[in-house]
C-alpha cells in the first residue's frame, strides 16, 4: 500500500527462518514497508508517516474518510491506529529504570554564569531602580531593536505542565483528586524555548517588545509518573543544547512537583511564578476581605495588583494583611505564603526591566494544542498507551521535527 494507492501483483521471494520460526521477504526490507509488531507489513514509509501524521490530528474516522477522499485508499480503523501506534515509537520518549531517578543530576547549564541574573543585580541597585522598574511594567523595555547575531547571548526557558486525559476505567484510579473516582489521567508536558540579547545583556526586540527566536520552541511529553518525566526533562533539556545557554529560566505556575523538578535538574536557573496564576491568587484573596462597596474593594485591589507588578511582595502583603480583620486574619495570612514564600519567583518589575517573559502562555497553549484538542474531544476515551503514542506524534509535529525525521 502506497501513498498513490494499492499496488498489486508484486512478487516477492520468501524464505523460511525454520530456527526462528518466521517467513523473510527481503523486498519487504528493500522497500522499507513499516513494521507492526515485530513484522513487516504492506505499508510504504511515506505512506504510514502520512497517516501518522492524520492519526496525530484528527480521530480515527476522519483519517479513514480523509484518506479515501484524496487517495482512494480504504483503511479500517484498526488498521489507521496500528499504523499511527507504529510510527510513533521512534518518537516516544526513553523509558528510564526507576532506580536511576535517585541518581539524577542538574544539567550542565544550571553550572553556567548567568547573564541576566548579573544585569538584575545592576538594575536593583541602581539609585534609577523604582523609575526603571515602574517604566518596564508600563511596557518600556530597555533592549536593542534588530535580530540575532552570532555574537549575542541566548536565554533558554524551561516550562512544564501537567492536564488531564480522559481515560478508559481501566486506566483511572479509584480514588481521583476530590475523592471520588478519577475521571482523567494525568499527562505532562514539557517545552523548551529561546530568547536573544546582546553582549551586554539586553534583550532584542521587534517594535519594542521582546521576542521568542522563530522556531526554537520544541515540545516532550509522557503520561509516566513524576519520576519518568524529571529524567525525560533532564535529557529532553541536554538534546536542546541548554548547555550553550547563558541564563536558564524556569517558568511555572508555581506547583510544588514543578519546583521540585526545577531544584533537582536546574537549581541555578532564574525561578519565575506565571504572572497570571500570581495575580488570580491576588484576586482570590482580596475579594475574601470585606469593603464597604465594590468601588473601594476594586481601587483596593488596583493597588495590591500595582504591588504585585512592581514585584513588592512584602509591601502588597502588608497592605493585604492590615485589611484583615479577627475572623480573617489566619486565613489571609495562611494565604499570602504563597506569595511570601515564593516572592524571589515573583520580582515582575525587575524580570520585565531585564527584558524577560514572566507569563507561562506557552506551556498552557502546549498543553492545549498537544494534549487537549486531540485526545479530550467529546466522548472520547483513552489507554495510557495510545494516548502516550498520540502525544509522542504531536510533539514531534509542533516542533517541526516529524517531517525531518520522516526524510
Amino acid at each position: 500500500m502506497t501513498a498513490l494507492g494499492l499496488v498489486e501483483g508484486v512478487e516477492r521471494t520468501r524464505y523460511r527462518d525454520e530456527v526462528e520460526r518466521v517467513n523473510i521477504y527481503p523486498l519487504d526490507q528493500k522497500l522499507g514497508l513499516l513494521q507492526i509488531g515485530g513484522h513487516h507489513s504492506r505499508y510504504t514509509s511515506i505512506l504510514a508517516h502520512l497517516v501518522g501524521d492524520y492519526y496525530a490530528r484528527l480521530p480515527e474516522r476522519d483519517v479513514m474518510a480523509l484518506l479515501n477522499k484524496t487517495l482512494t485508499i480504504d483503511l479500517e480503523q484498526g488498521s489507521v491506529t496500528a499504523i499511527g501506534d507504529a510510527v510513533a515509537q521512534p518518537y516516544l520518549p526513553q523509558h528510564y529504570d526507576e532506580t536511576e531517578e535517585e541518581g539524577a543530576t542538574q544539567t550542565e547549564a544550571a553550572c553556567l554564569p548567568g547573564f541576566v541574573e548579573e544585569r538584575m543585580q545592576k538594575i536593583d541597585v541602581s539609585p534609577e531602580r523604582e523609575a526603571i522598574l515602574k517604566s518596564a511594567v508600563q511596557g518600556g523595555v530597555d533592549g536593542v531593536e534588530r535580530k540575532r547575531l552570532e555574537t549575542d547571548q541566548v536565554a533558554a526557558y524551561i516550562l512544564s505542565d501537567g492536564t488531564g486525559v480522559s481515560g478508559l476505567p481501566r486506566e483511572l484510579s479509584d480514588k481521583g483528586k476530590n475523592g471520588g473516582p478519577a475521571k482523567t489521567f494525568e499527562a505532562k508536558i514539557g517545552a523548551i524555548f529561546t530568547q536573544s540579547f546582546d553582549p551586554d545583556g539586553f534583550p532584542l526586540l521587534a517594535n519594542g517588545n521582546i521576542y521568542r527566536e522563530s522556531g526554537s520552541t520544541q515540545y516532550t511529553g509522557t503520561v509516566e509518573k513524576i519520576g519518568q518525566f524529571t529524567m525525560q526533562m533532564e535529557e529532553f533539556a541536554r538534546k536542546n543544547e541548554i548547555g550553550y545557554a547563558g541564563q536558564i529560566v524556569f517558568l511555572s505556575d508555581g506547583a510544588l512537583w514543578l519546583e521540585n523538578l526545577r531544584n533537582k535538574l536546574f537549581p541555578d536557573s532564574i525561578g519565575i511564578i506565571d504572572f497570571y496564576h500570581a495575580s488570580q491568587h491576588l484576586y482570590k484573596i482580596t475579594d475574601s476581605l470585606r469593603f464597604h462597596s465594590k468601588k473601594k474593594k476594586n481601587a483596593f485591589f488596583e493597588k495590591s495588583y500595582s504591588l504585585l507588578e512592581l514585584g513588592e511582595i512584602d509591601q502588597m502583603a502588608d497592605l493585604i494583611m492590615r485589611k484583615s480583620i479577627d475572623s480573617n486574619r489566619e486565613s489571609v495570612s495562611k494565604q499570602l505564603s504563597y506569595f511570601l514564600g515564593n516572592k524571589d519567583k515573583m520580582r515582575y518589575g525587575l524580570f520585565r526591566a531585564a527584558g524577560l517573559f514572566i507569563g507561562s502562555g506557552v506551556i498552557e497553549a502546549g498543553c492545549k494544542t498537544i494534549v487537549e484538542n486531540r485526545l479530550n474531544r467529546s466522548g472520547m476515551r483513552w489507554t495510557k498507551k495510545n494516548s502516550a503514542n498520540v502525544i509522542a506524534l504531536r510533539c514531534a509535529i509542533y516542533s517541526g521535527t516529524y517531517d525531518a525525521d520522516a526524510a
